[in-house]
C-alpha cells in the first residue's frame, strides 16, 4: 500500500458541518410543503381569524365599546385581559392585508429569536453553525402543529414564547429581568406560572418585577377601560373556561379537558390533578436548574402552563419548540439512539400531517397532527417528557 494511502485517515464530519450541510435541504422541503398548502387551501395561510379578533378588540377600546358583551368580530368573543386590548389598539389603524403580512413576518422573526436564544443557552457559540442550526430548526418548527396553527390563525403564542424565553433565559445580570414574563402575563394569564419558577430558583427580584409589570397593566386597564376591567376581574370573566367552547370539547387539550371528557366538569378533580402536575413539574424543573439544565427546566414549565390551563387549544403548546431544540441538539451533538428516538417521538406527536381537509364541520383550515385524532396527545407527551426528564436529571446527579 502506498505511503500516502496508509497515512490518510477518514474523518467523520463534525456536528457543525453536518448542520451546515443539511440545513438548506430542510429549509427547502419546509418551504415546498407550505407552498403546496397555500396553493391548494389559500385560506389556511391567509385567514388569520384570531388576528382579526385582536384588531377588533383594539378597535372596541378606541371606540369605547364593551369588550365582553357578545362578540367583537361577528360571534367571536374577546377572551383576553383588558390590558391586552389596549396593547392591540395600534392594530386597529392598519389595513388588514398589511397587518396580516406584518404579523406573520413578526411571528417568524420571534420564532427565530426564541430558537436562537435556546441554542445559545445550550452553549452553541455564535457563528455559521448557530445560524444554520437556527434556520433549520425554524423551518422544522413551522411544521409542528402548534406553530403551524399559531401562524394560520394569527395567534400571539409565538410572541408569548419569545417574551418568556428572552426574559428567563436572557442575561442574568440584566435589570430588566421579569419584564418579559410580566408583559406575557398581561396578554394571557398562564405565563404567571413562571413567577413561581423564578421564586423557586431564587430569582426574587425578577419575580417581583414580573408581578409589578403585570399589576401595572391591570391598573392601566382600570384607568383606561374601567367597565371592561370590572367585568373581567371582578365579575369573574377571567375564570370562565367556557368562554369560547365547553371544557369537555375535543379542542381542549389540557388536563381539565381530559377530566371533563372522562368524568364531566369536576372542578375539584381538575384542581387536585393540576396541583399534582404543578408540583411534579416544579420538582423536576428545580433539579434541572440546579444541574445547569436551564433550557430543560424552562421548557417543562412552559409545557406545564398549557397542561394545567383550564382550556388549552393546540396552538397553546408552542413550548414544543424549545423541546424540539433540546432533543434536536442532543441528537446532532451527542448522537446515540436515545435522543434520536426522543426526536422521532416528538415529531410523530406534533408534526402537522393533514388528517382532514377543509369542508363542512372542519372549517377553512385543514386539521393536522395526531392531536386532531387524539385530544390528549400533547398532555401525554408532556407527562412522558416529565418522566424522562426526571429520570435524566437523577441519572446526571448520580453520575456526578
Amino acid at each position: 500500500m502506498p505511503t500516502e494511502a496508509r497515512g490518510t485517515v477518514a474523518t467523520r464530519p463534525t456536528a457543525a458541518e453536518r448542520v451546515r450541510r443539511w440545513s438548506p435541504l430542510v429549509v427547502l422541503l419546509a418551504l415546498l410543503g407550505h407552498a403546496v398548502v397555500l396553493a391548494v387551501w389559500p385560506d389556511a395561510h391567509l385567514l388569520l381569524i384570531d388576528l382579526q379578533v385582536y384588531q377588533a378588540g383594539g378597535r372596541h377600546v378606541l371606540d369605547g365599546q364593551p369588550l365582553y358583551d357578545g362578540g367583537v368580530l361577528l360571534t367571536l368573543p374577546f377572551v383576553y385581559p383588558p390590558a391586552a386590548a389596549l396593547l392591540f389598539a395600534p392594530l386597529a389603524v392598519l389595513p388588514l392585508p398589511l397587518l396580516k403580512i406584518a404579523w406573520t413576518a413578526a411571528s417568524l422573526l420571534l420564532l427565530a429569536y426564541a430558537v436562537r436564544r435556546c441554542l445559545r443557552t445550550l452553549g452553541v457559540p455564535p457563528g455559521p453553525a448557530l445560524t444554520a442550526a437556527a434556520v433549520a430548526l425554524v423551518a422544522v418548527a413551522t411544521w409542528l402543529d402548534p406553530v403551524r396553527t399559531t401562524l394560520y390563525l394569527g395567534q400571539i403564542n409565538l410572541l408569548l414564547l419569545a417574551l418568556v424565553v428572552g426574559d428567563v433565559l436572557g442575561r442574568r445580570d440584566s435589570r430588566w429581568r421579569g419584564v418579559g414574563v410580566g408583559l406575557a402575563a398581561a396578554l394571557k394569564l398562564t405565563p404567571l406560572l413562571f413567577v413561581g419558577y423564578l421564586l423557586l430558583v431564587g430569582r426574587i427580584r425578577a419575580a417581583c418585577v414580573a408581578l409589578g409589570v403585570f399589576a401595572a397593566t391591570v391598573a392601566l386597564g382600570f384607568v383606561l377601560a374601567p367597565a371592561d376591567s370590572v367585568a373581567y376581574w371582578l365579575q369573574g370573566r377571567f375564570a370562565a373556561a367556557d368562554r369560547i367552547s365547553p371544557p369537555a370539547a375535543t379542542t381542549n387539550h389540557s388536563f381539565n379537558g381530559l377530566i371533563a371528557r372522562a368524568f364531566g366538569e369536576t372542578t375539584w378533580a381538575y384542581l387536585l390533578g393540576a396541583l399534582v402536575l404543578v408540583a411534579a413539574t416544579a420538582w423536576v424543573a428545580l433539579r434541572a436548574h440546579r444541574r445547569d439544565q436551564e433550557l430543560l427546566a424552562v421548557t417543562l414549565c412552559g409545557l406545564g402552563t398549557a397542561a394545567v390551563a383550564p382550556f388549552a387549544w393546540s396552538h397553546h403548546w408552542v413550548w414544543t419548540v424549545p423541546l424540539l431544540v433540546l432533543v434536536g441538539h442532543q441528537a446532532v451533538v451527542r448522537g446515540g439512539w436515545r435522543p434520536v428516538v426522543l426526536l422521532a417521538g416528538l415529531l410523530v406527536v406534533t408534526a402537522a400531517v393533514i388528517t382532514a381537509l377543509p369542508g363542512p364541520g372542519v372549517g377553512p383550515i385543514p386539521r393536522t397532527g395526531l392531536i386532531s385524532l387524539l385530544p390528549d396527545a400533547y398532555l401525554g407527551l408532556f407527562v412522558v417528557t416529565l418522566v424522562v426528564a426526571g429520570w435524566s436529571v437523577r441519572r446526571v446527579a448520580a453520575t456526578r
